[in-house]
Parts: structure tokens; C-alpha cells; sequence
């Protein structure tokens, strides 16, 4: 692990406050918890844009493409193909 030094703004570190009271952890370990939120939250749109594939984003999320479906279906992501892609692709595998 590399560490970082960054300045937080005031109200940014009154929610690592919170988030470290409310879960019982160091404001450091909070500051990890939100950017890996964040992070899987960016990735999870670059997904659900069709700017990378489910494999793409597992791989850069470092989890099998189960989990990574699974933690964007727990968002709300449902997949970037639309019932275009499934015939298209429906079509291929049937020739």
C-alpha cells in the first residue's frame, strides 16, 4: 500500500468523522472506505455507458465478473446491452 498526503476540506473531513463514528473507524480507514465507493461507482458507470466490458471492470475492480455483476446489480447497474445486442449476439451463436 503507497501512501498519499492530501489536503481534505473542512466539510469533507467532518464526514470522515462521521462515517468513522457511525462504523467504528479510524477517519483514514473512512477515507479508503469512500474513494473504494467512489472508485467502484465510477467504474460501474463506465460500464453501464458501454465503455468497458463486465470483464474490463472486474478486472479493474480486482474481482471475478460474478462479484462484479453482483456489486453493480446491488446499485442499481443492470448491464449496458440493450435487446438489440442479445439478438444480435443470439443470432452469431445460432449460425
Amino acid at each position: 500500500m503507497k501512501t498519499l498526503s492530501i489536503r481534505i476540506p473542512d466539510d469533507m473531513m467532518s464526514i470522515l468523522q462521521l462515517v468513522g463514528k457511525e462504523e467504528k473507524i479510524e477517519p483514514s480507514t473512512a477515507m479508503r472506505k469512500l474513494v473504494r465507493i467512489g472508485y467502484e461507482s465510477y467504474v460501474g458507470n463506465l460500464y453501464r455507458q458501454g465503455k468497458v466490458t463486465l470483464r474490463d471492470a472486474a478486472t479493474l475492480l480486482n474481482l471475478n465478473q460474478i462479484e462484479t455483476l453482483d456489486l453493480f446489480l446491488d446499485v442499481g447497474i443492470t448491464g449496458n446491452l440493450d435487446a438489440t445486442d442479445v439478438l444480435t449476439s443470439l443470432r452469431r451463436f445460432g449460425d
